[in-house]
Formats: C-alpha cells, sequence, structure tokens
C-alpha cells in the first residue's frame, strides 16, 4: 500500500480528509495500518465521549461514536433469506471464520452478518473499538429488543427494555463483564424483582421504570449516589424508613439524591412521613435554595441548568434535615405522588438527572 510509504505528515493530512467510517474499514487492512491510524488520529480522538452500541428489535446493531467533532455511526444488519450467503471478511479483527461483511451498497456505513452470531459479532466490535480508543471514554449499551444485552468488559452505561418472562438471574448475567457501572436504566417488563446481592444496586445513577410493589426492596438495598423511579409504587413505612435511617446516620451513607414519581393513585402523606425526624424549614425570605440538575444526553452536548425555587409567598418553604454525626443536609420535597431528596452542597440542593 503506496500509503504507507508518505511521510507521517503527509499521512496525517490525508486521514483528516477521511471520514471515521472509512477510516475504520481502512484499519482493517493490516495491523500496521490499523495502529498508523492510531497513532496519526489520537489527538483528534481524546475529545470522544462516547461509544454507543443499540440493538433493537429486529437484530440491527447500531454503533454510535460522537465527540465534538466526529459523528461516526454505521449499522450491522442480519441477514435475510433473499439476501445472497455473505462472504466473511476479515473485519473488526474477528477473522474471516466469523460470518460478518461489509455491505456492497453502503461501503463503511453498514455491514451484514448472521444473527445467529450476534452476540459474538457484539464483543468482537466492542473489543476492537475498545482497543481502538482506549478506556478514557465511556461505553454504552442500549436494548430495546426482545433480547437482553450481552455481557461486555468495560461498559460504563447499560440501558435495556427487559424482555417478558425475565428472571432476576437472567438480568444480573448481563453485568457480569461490567459489574461496577456509571448508569444503569431499567425498562421495559422489569418486575421488579433483582438478585439478592445484585450489582445493580452499587450502579452510581440508576433510574427504574416500573409499575409494581418492588420499588421498596430496590430503595432499601440501593448502595449508589442517585436513584430514581418512574410509576413506582411505595409503602409510607418504607420511605419514612429511609428517611430515619438516613437522619440517624445509619444508612445510605452514598446516597445524594432520590427521585420518586409514583402512580397518581398512590399518594404519599408528608405530615406522617416526616413525623418525628426533627424536621427543619426555611423560613427566612433572605433564604433561597438553588436546585442545580445536569443532564447528559447522547446526541446532544451536556448541558447545565440552574433554578432558584422561592415559594408563592416569597418565602422557601422547602424541609430539609441534619444528619447526625457529620451535620450534612438534604432537602426533603414530598407532594402527591412525589417524593425528592436531595443533598446539599453548600447552600445549593443538587439533583442529578440523566437523560439517555
Amino acid at each position: 500500500m503506496k500509503l504507507l510509504k508518505f511521510p507521517s505528515l503527509v499521512q496525517q493530512q490525508i486521514f483528516g480528509f477521511i471520514e471515521f467510517n472509512n477510516l475504520l474499514v481502512l484499519s482493517f487492512c493490516s495491523k500496521r495500518t490499523r495502529y498508523l491510524i492510531q497513532s496519526l488520529q489520537r489527538y483528534q480522538w481524546m475529545n470522544i465521549k462516547f461509544v454507543k452500541y443499540s440493538i433493537d428489535e429486529n437484530d440491527k446493531i447500531y454503533v454510535s461514536v460522537r465527540s465534538e467533532t466526529i459523528n461516526g455511526f454505521f449499522i450491522l444488519s442480519p441477514i435475510t433469506p433473499k439476501q445472497p450467503v455473505i462472504t466473511p471478511m476479515d473485519v473488526f479483527g474477528m477473522g474471516p471464520e466469523i460470518p460478518i461483511c461489509v455491505h456492497p451498497r453502503y461501503f463503511g456505513n453498514q455491514y451484514l452478518y448472521d444473527k445467529e452470531q450476534k452476540h459474538l459479532v457484539v464483543h468482537g466490535i466492542h473489543d476492537y473499538l475498545y482497543a481502538f480508543f482506549g478506556s478514557s471514554i465511556d461505553y454504552e449499551v442500549e436494548s430495546v429488543g426482545n433480547e437482553l444485552p450481552p455481557s461486555l468488559k468495560n461498559i460504563n452505561r447499560t440501558c435495556i427494555n427487559v424482555p417478558k418472562n425475565t428472571t432476576a438471574e437472567e438480568l444480573e448475567a448481563c453485568f457480569t463483564a461490567s459489574p461496577n457501572q456509571e448508569y444503569i436504566e431499567i425498562d421495559g417488563h422489569f418486575n421488579g424483582i433483582l438478585s439478592t446481592n445484585s450489582v445493580i444496586y452499587g450502579a452510581k445513577h440508576l433510574r427504574v421504570y416500573f409499575k409494581g410493589n418492588h420499588g421498596d426492596e430496590i430503595l432499601l438495598r440501593f448502595r449508589g449516589a442517585r436513584l430514581q423511579f418512574h410509576s413506582t409504587k411505595f409503602h409510607d413505612s418504607t420511605i419514612s424508613q429511609f428517611l430515619k435511617e438516613w437522619k440517624s446516620n445509619q444508612g445510605f451513607q452514598n446516597l445524594k439524591s432520590l427521585s420518586i414519581g409514583s402512580d397518581w393513585k398512590n399518594n404519599y402523606n408528608a405530615p406522617k412521613l416526616l413525623k418525628d425526624i426533627d424536621v427543619k424549614q426555611l423560613d427566612q425570605a433572605e433564604d433561597i435554595v438553588h436546585i442545580s440538575w445536569q443532564m447528559s444526553c447522547s446526541y446532544y452536548r451536556p448541558e447545565r441548568l440552574f433554578s432558584e425555587l422561592p415559594s408563592k409567598s416569597g418565602k422557601v418553604g422547602f424541609d430539609y434535615l441534619i444528619r447526625d454525626g457529620d451535620g450534612e443536609k438534604a432537602s426533603v420535597f414530598i407532594e402527591d405522588h412525589d417524593v425528592c431528596f436531595a443533598l446539599w452542597k453548600g447552600n445549593s440542593s443538587v439533583m442529578e438527572t440523566i437523560d439517555r
């Protein structure tokens, strides 16, 4: 290949005119070519934010690579009876024995593969891209199909649309290779039941969409920093237990925020829940609670929003607790079917949400 004989400065300029998807295909030519691309492009790739693998209900695999300057995206489609048998190519370092090839019509943007080897193909792509980009970026898995996703190493964030009749053990197996994740989102036909010592309880940020009666168990066993529930039912006694354990410094030392949005039929009695917990209240006109939250979205730049929330009377009426032992403060808001809890940061209360 004549490209390999050019001076490195010329090679770098040439690579600068080639789109990411085509550079990826070029890297399949040889190990030398791959290492050359990695070496000359590493400074541009330092700003990559994430690599995301999405698997839909039709067994299509979507791979996104995003940064401020890179908008890489390609699809792997399963072969159909109408298509001829594919001739395997040595792509993504998987060797010709794996049934995958570049689509003849959509060079670099689409690949064909045998869906019977779907998990093996996803593993191969992830291993190749992880070696290509390194460990400094987020690797994400999103499954919206009828099957659970494969368990991949070095995954930071996982979003799962749980299929019907999925057991706790089957769901747990999705996190075997990457037990310590920054963000986990569970949706679909999730029945609320997790393994007793599930690694999901230890996610830094856990978001659960679940219409059922097992929210109590997840809340009381959660070991991470931020927890969100959508449409989930809770017993009043569980919320009261949570507040008392946090207040007495007997549990939830890692928790920074909790957000509960229950079914509209599930209303919470704030005076009853806050009874005998020594609740403080901001009642000075000059006191203002600053609520800040951060949204991180896979397709847009992260935004940071700030808002001042005075009450209608001009005074802030938020209740707050002071934790025994260390004096940590946290705002508590309970109204109708919503419960919000957030630690203070200085004179602010921080509630972080992550939208995928």
